[in-house]
């Protein structure tokens, strides 16, 4: 009987794999969109506590981790923090931390117009940096369909509260009439999905995008920023293995919680 009840009461340990949202240090917690975990909940976005409050130091919004969840019968920790995917690359010394301003810019979108990210203060701004070349699958047509799945999802609030925003790190080759040809591809609405072309080094570093040439071809870290109302950086997120739900998640959170 006595063993019975020692399974009963077992903890259960299960592995996350997640992106950041927010944390709060003072609750212990971080707020996590994380994918499936085996045998236990499906992709959602929660918080989880965290067994030691330094584990917290260094996270912020856009940081990919993965963890131990132990489950109790009442209660849940998250522990053994590893953040991830901060990439090979060594960032711009310019690059900036969440809650840092982003000095404005102007480029030209795929209409040849003027785009300055000074127009577009009150909205919340998502950028990510691609070219239209691009031959993985898994790089930057990932990105542009995660972008994509942002538009659709975020349908109704496109072009007023949120803007999309994709810079080519290709600008010698991607003119706005290439681009405009690649944004039909993807069923880009101009009101909210601008496709940017121009001086991009100063907006790169910014956001600490490092691309170059290799042989005639072109590599890149793959960095989305997404920049608050305030113009401030709100969160980072690198590669292109997230799900478009997580940075869906994190969109929706700067949204919704500072307006």
């Amino acid at each position: 009987m006595l063993g019975l009840v020692s399974v009963f009461l077992a903890a259960h340990t299960y592995p996350v794999d997640g992106i950041v949202v927010a944390v709060d240090r003072d609750a212990r917690t971080m707020l996590v969109s994380h994918r499936p975990i085996g045998r236990y909940m499906p992709a959602m976005m929660m918080p989880f506590r965290v067994e030691q409050a330094g584990e917290l130091e260094g996270l912020y919004a856009g940081a990919r981790v993965h963890f131990e969840l132990v489950v109790h019968r009442a209660s849940s920790v998250a522990r053994h923090l590893v953040k991830t995917a901060d990439g090979e690359i060594a960032p711009p010394k310019e690059r900036l931390r969440p809650g840092e301003a982003v000095a404005d810019f102007s480029l030209r979108d795929q209409n040849g117009r003027a785009a300055r990210l000074s127009d577009l203060r009150g909205k919340v701004v998502a950028v990510d940096f691609i070219y239209t070349r691009c031959p993985l699958p898994d790089v930057c047509p990932r990105l542009s369909a995660n972008f994509a799945t942002l538009q659709r999802r975020f349908h109704e609030r496109l072009g007023t509260d949120l803007m999309l925003i994709t810079i080519t790190v290709d600008p010698q080759y991607d003119t706005p009439a290439v681009l405009a040809g690649y944004a039909r591809r993807w069923g880009a609405d101009d009101r909210g999905w601008l496709f940017l072309t121009g001086d991009v080094a100063e907006v790169a570093a910014q956001l600490g995008e490092v691309y170059w040439t290799d042989e005639g071809a072109i590599g890149h870290n793959s960095r989305t920023t997404i920049i608050g109302r305030d113009g401030r950086v709100a969160a980072m997120v690198d590669g292109s293995s997230w799900r478009a739900g997580q940075l869906a998640d994190l969109v929706s959170h700067e949204l919704e919680g500072k307006q």
